[in-house]
């Protein structure tokens, strides 16, 4: 798992095309002897790529002699932002720029920059669209609501959508396009929006869930390099999708499909969706991770030719594809403790809690008992247990089973792995618990005795319901 969080699907490539590189001149009035620092993002991270001294008379120069990647930069000065701009392209980046000292953001200009410059206003007049709005806001939460209100919101609306417009048409092609659109807020038309708050709440959720990628572009590889791009994806996948393995996988689809056309944001956004939930510690998140590795890596749509990579990711969903959520759960036919034989199938309970360990395991001996507690809760209301002991001391297993009184589930063992469970569960490390439904679907996987009573109390609480 580490190896794989590790491993960097995307690589930044730069095409040169102008071999002069690019000069910076950085002008900062009431400013002197400091150093400051020009920053590219890449993702959410930040990366220092030039320093430059700015002298007694306010004035510093980057220069270097390779372009910058195109994307979203900042200027800092000892560690404090100081204005942003935009690179397009690999020509155009020979220009000015210059501030006043504690008035950056109201003085900022550039000279030999029209797309920097439309930016710049572009960006104040957001933030003046956003005081006066939260003024309003201010105004119609304190029930002072009138026509001139919402028409002044409206307007603010109107003059947003035209200064896009004029973008879009002045610079087309341009970052600045991508990254305007993207700034632009959506609005729903309010006399749309019904009266009452649980209504106005769906209404706006499908709303935004609906139009969310209006104005976000996933074509556009430079945005990668802006502060935009990936927290608009994790609010998609974190606020606008259920948290449920099959509505992620859809959302997976339906992002991806987003940016086929472009084969480094493909690659970029499917190893960064793929990074997050390889990490996850949520039960289903495997299915995500597995739809992406069968999907998009093995399938092709995300080529890499890391082979390590390729080897890692195939031994991850070979571990772990037959035991998603929702898959079928195999059927296991094993000898009792008592030198019977007992299936898993034959077993008459609306849930079964099937659990691997071995005794000689430190984290299984403090997992199992708990395990068991949590059973023995739930039994009662029908639910029954499946107990495996993987390995072929039997004496140590009635000793592990006579200790700790694990006597109201089912108790079983394969010393010779006749039944193949160790496959057919992914019993790769122990403990591994499961919990399967009537039907022998698996409802969940690599539990703890914390999130097996949390699990347990969610599904006997739905049986209740219907009874």
């Amino acid at each position: 798992m580490k190896k794989i969080l590790a491993y960097i699907v995307s690589m930044m490539v730069v095409t040169v095309i102008n071999a002069e590189g690019y000069t910076i001149h950085f002008a900062v009035k009431g400013e002197k002897n400091k150093s400051a620092l020009l920053v590219m993002h890449y993702g959410t991270n930040k990366y220092s790529i030039d320093t430059a001294q700015i002298d007694k008379k306010g004035n510093a120069v980057f220069t270097g002699e390779k372009p910058l990647v195109p994307g979203m930069y900042l200027i800092a000065i000892e560690g404090t932002q100081i204005l942003d701009f935009l690179i397009s392209d690999t020509i155009n980046q020979k220009f000015t720029i210059s501030v006043t000292k504690g008035k950056y953001f109201e003085t900022l200009a550039f000279k030999d920059s029209p797309e920097n410059e439309v930016f710049a206003d572009y960006s104040r007049f957001l933030l003046e669209r956003q005081k006066r709005e939260s003024e309003l806001g201010n105004k119609i939460s304190g029930e002072q609501s009138s026509e001139s209100i919402d028409d002044e919101i409206k307007a603010w609306e109107k003059r947003t959508e035209e200064k896009v417009a004029e973008i879009k048409a002045k610079f087309p092609g341009s970052l600045l396009e991508s990254v305007a659109t993207a700034m632009n807020p959506l609005h729903p038309d309010k006399n749309a929006v019904p009266k009452s708050a649980d209504s106005a709440r769906r209404y706006l959720y499908e709303f935004y869930k609906n139009h969310y990628w209006d104005h976000l572009t996933l074509t556009d590889k430079r945005m990668q390099n802006t502060p935009i791009l990936i927290p608009a994806i994790d609010n998609y996948f974190k606020n606008m999708v259920l948290q449920t393995p099959d509505s992620l996988v859809r959302a997976v689809d339906l992002v991806l499909s987003k940016a086929e056309s472009d084969s480094a944001m493909m690659r970029f956004l499917t190893a960064h969706i793929f990074n997050n939930y390889v990490s996850s510690k949520i039960m289903g998140m495997e299915n995500v991770v597995v739809h992406i590795i069968d999907n998009y890596y093995l399938a092709g749509k995300a080529p890499t030719k890391d082979e390590k990579f390729i080897k890692q990711i195939i031994e991850y969903a070979d571990n772990r594809r037959e035991t998603l959520i929702g898959k079928q759960g195999s059927d296991l036919k094993m000898e009792t403790i008592t030198g019977g034989a007992e299936s898993l199938y034959d077993i008459d309970a609306p849930y079964i809690v099937v659990c691997f360990y071995e005794s000689t395991c430190d984290h299984c001996r403090q997992e199992i008992p708990k395990i068991y507690k949590v059973f023995q809760t739930f039994k009662d209301k029908g639910l029954a247990g499946f107990c495996v002991f993987t390995q072929k001391d039997k004496n140590e297993w009635t000793k592990f089973v006579s200790e700790h009184q694990l006597t109201d589930w089912i108790n079983v063992w394969d010393p010779k792995n006749e039944s193949n469970f160790r496959f057919a569960y992914s019993v790769y490390s122990v403990p591994q618990v499961y919990v399967l439904d009537k039907n022998r679907k698996i409802v969940g996987r690599g539990l703890e005795s914390q999130s097996l009573s949390q699990l347990l109390n969610h599904l006997m609480k739905n049986i209740d319901a219907k009874q």
